[in-house]
C-alpha cells in the first residue's frame, strides 16, 4: 500500500500505471486476467470521474480512410463510434463500462447512425456506437402467424371444476370460503 497510497483518485489512468509500477518494482508476474482483479476490487464507477483511456492511436492518413470506410462515416464522425480526435492528431478509445452497456433495436430500413444522432445522443452524451458488435437480422413475431387463441372458459365451468376439486379435498375450501358443498354421502340419502 505504500507504494500505492490510501488516498482515492478519479484518475483511473494515473492510478492503473501507480500500480503497475509497484507490480513491476515488486518484480510479481501477473496475467492481464489478474491485473484486471485486483484494480476491479479496489475500484467502482463515477460517472463524474476521468474517463478511463482503452488506447491512444496514431492513424495515418490512409488508417483513417479505412476506419472511415468499415464504420461508413465521415471523420468528423468518428467520435460517434468511439474514437475521439485529440489536438495532436492521434485518437483515443476509451474503456466501456459493462454495467452501462446497452443495445437497441433499430428498424431494418434505418440507417444505425441517424438513428443513434436522433434517438440515443440527446439523452446519453458520452455514448457511442460499436460497430464491430451490431447484429443485423430481423425481429418475427411467432404469435403473431402461429398463436391460436383459445377461447376461456365460461364462470359455470370454472366454478364447476373448483367444486369438484372441493369435494376431492373433503371441504376444506368450502370451510374457508364457508360455502356448503354436497358430498357423496348426502346425495345418496
Amino acid at each position: 500500500m505504500g507504494d500505492v497510497g490510501l488516498e482515492e483518485t478519479d484518475d483511473f489512468n494515473a492510478f492503473r500505471k501507480v500500480v503497475n509500477a509497484a507490480i513491476k518494482a515488486r518484480k510479481i508476474k501477473l496475467g492481464v486476467t489478474e491485473k484486471n482483479a485486483i484494480l476491479n476490487a479496489v475500484s467502482w464507477y463515477d460517472e463524474t470521474a476521468q474517463k478511463v483511456i482503452a488506447k491512444k492511436h496514431k492513424l495515418t492518413g490512409a488508417e483513417v480512410e479505412e476506419l472511415t470506410t468499415h464504420l461508413g462515416c465521415a471523420a468528423e464522425d468518428l467520435a460517434d463510434f468511439g474514437w475521439y480526435r485529440q489536438k495532436d492528431g492521434s485518437y483515443l478509445t476509451y474503456e466501456s463500462t459493462a454495467e452501462l452497456r446497452d443495445a437497441e433495436s433499430v428498424a431494418l430500413k434505418d440507417n444505425i447512425h441517424r438513428y443513434f444522432l436522433a434517438e440515443v445522443k440527446p439523452h446519453v452524451e458520452e455514448a457511442w456506437i460499436n460497430l464491430d458488435s451490431v447484429k443485423i437480422g430481423y425481429e418475427i413475431s411467432f404469435n403473431k402467424y402461429f398463436y391460436r387463441h383459445k377461447p376461456l372458459r365460461s364462470l359455470e365451468e370454472v366454478t364447476q371444476d373448483i367444486l369438484a376439486l372441493e369435494e376431492k379435498a373433503d371441504g376444506l375450501i368450502a370451510d374457508i370460503l364457508g360455502v356448503e358443498v354436497a358430498t357423496k354421502l348426502e346425495t345418496a340419502e
